[in-house]
């Protein structure tokens, strides 16, 4: 990574968005090349993001355009493209590269990434399977990590390591027996999935998502599923919960908790950001709160300052152990103008799903800032930077970009593991 304030990764769109970085914070030669150098040498990691899909190219486009025009429909359009478009990069050089590039240009160590959306088993063993071909593919730059022993590790080795998340627990099968309903957070860990919604943004089995008007909290299986990942080495994730199923979350939890991508009420008044009694709450449990760049749920007009405020809000609240970034962001190359959509398609992605659309559910409107502003996942030197500006020392940004998540993830792992040290045998 250069430290001299020139984009990591040269590209149209990321040399524009490092610009709009730098043009939001206004960092003196002194603060950016100390932030810069900083961000190189610490182990920083995204505590909930997505790794970069495919660039879209010509195989890619037809594919697309071949489907719907032979009249499939707009939902089945989106998720027979899902694999192909999670695993271009594995067919692709060009799109390899560019996947390569955009995560060594982050200055990423570790990276939580959500592999599946909690909906069925099934479909959330089919996008598991794009993720395992991506690391299989990209063997030499990424690696699957579920403790911090493999973490340092896949650092060692010159390797991001990758931790796995899920939105929502595998919980939806006969529901006659308790203990064959959570066996599968066994195979889940086994998988190597280490954080674990308790729910979208609706009601599930488990307790009432933020979306919901109901607030009603944990259910009594919720209560059995965090005792179980507690025991198993998961850890349990209220980013789209509800207020009451996050605060009793924090109360049945015996191992620290997390909400890995959220904001502070206290700073924009919005479904997905948490209220001070939460975040007080998951901080009691020695827990930690990452601060997502999305632009839109941000703040109105939200920039990379929106979200260091923040994090200025929830340090100050809770102190800075218990603050991380999770992005919820990616590294996108862009949509191209030849491939057509369905603009009045009613089912079209996950709208309805994740009841974005409820009165004072829809994110604000906003511009490209996540995608390809001050908030781009390319940026990530920059949030360093930021920090910098802010006044934080360089011990305290290292808590935040990484070593809270450690203190957490270790906290969590089982009682009973082996390690390679313990071994007579190598």
């Amino acid at each position: 990574m250069n430290t001299d304030g020139k984009i990591p990764f040269c590209k149209p769109s990321t040399i524009s968005a490092w610009k709009r970085g730098l043009e939001a914070l206004k960092p003196s030669p002194a603060q950016l090349q100390h932030g810069l150098e900083l961000h190189q040498n610490l182990f920083v990691m995204d505590g909930f993001a997505f790794l970069p899909v495919g660039i879209w190219d010509d195989e890619l486009i037809k594919q697309w355009n071949d489907l719907k025009d032979s009249f499939v429909g707009a939902r089945e359009l989106s998720k027979r493209m899902e694999q192909a478009r999670e695993t271009a990069m594995t067919r692709n050089v060009d799109s390899a590269n560019e996947f390569v590039a955009a995560v060594r240009g982050t200055g990423l160590k570790c990276m939580v990434q959500t592999v599946a959306e909690g909906k069925s088993r099934q479909e959330d063993i089919f996008r598991m399977s794009n993720n395992f071909q991506v690391l299989r593919t990209f063997r030499n730059t990424l690696v699957q990590a579920g403790s911090v022993e493999e973490i340092a590790e896949a650092n060692a080795a010159g390797k991001v390591a990758v931790v796995w998340s899920i939105n929502g627990p595998p919980l939806a099968g006969e529901l006659q027996e308790l203990d064959q309903e959570l066996s599968w957070i066994d195979t889940w860990y086994y998988l190597g999935v280490r954080l674990m919604h308790m729910t979208y943004n609706r009601r599930n089995l488990v307790g009432d998502g933020c979306a919901e008007d109901t607030n009603a909290g944990l259910s009594a299986l919720g209560k059995d599923l965090i005792a179980k990942l507690n025991q198993t080495g998961i850890i349990v994730d209220t980013s789209h919960s509800g207020r009451q199923t996050t605060l009793e979350a924090a109360k049945y939890s015996s191992k620290p908790m997390m909400a890995s991508h959220t904001a502070a009420c206290g700073v924009f008044d919005y479904m997905r950001c948490k209220t001070d009694p939460e975040l007080k709450a998951i901080a009691d449990t020695d827990g930690l709160v990452g601060v997502y760049g999305l632009a839109n749920m941000l703040g109105h007009n939200a920039t990379i300052n929106t979200m260091l405020d923040h994090i200025d809000y929830i340090a100050r609240l809770i102190g800075v152990e218990h603050v991380s970034i999770g992005t919820d962001n990616m590294y996108q190359s862009g949509w191209p103008e030849g491939v057509r959509g369905y603009p009045k398609a009613r089912f079209t992605g996950n709208t309805w799903w994740g009841n974005w659309t409820r009165p004072g559910g829809r994110p604000v409107p906003s511009s490209d800032e996540s995608s390809a502003g001050s908030l781009a996942w390319t940026n990530w030197p920059l949030y360093t930077v930021g920090l910098v500006m802010r006044g934080y020392s360089d011990d305290d940004i290292a808590k935040i970009m990484g070593q809270n998540f450690l203190r957490v993830l270790k906290a969590n792992e089982p009682e009973r593991m082996v390690h390679n040290a313990d071994l007579a045998i190598h």
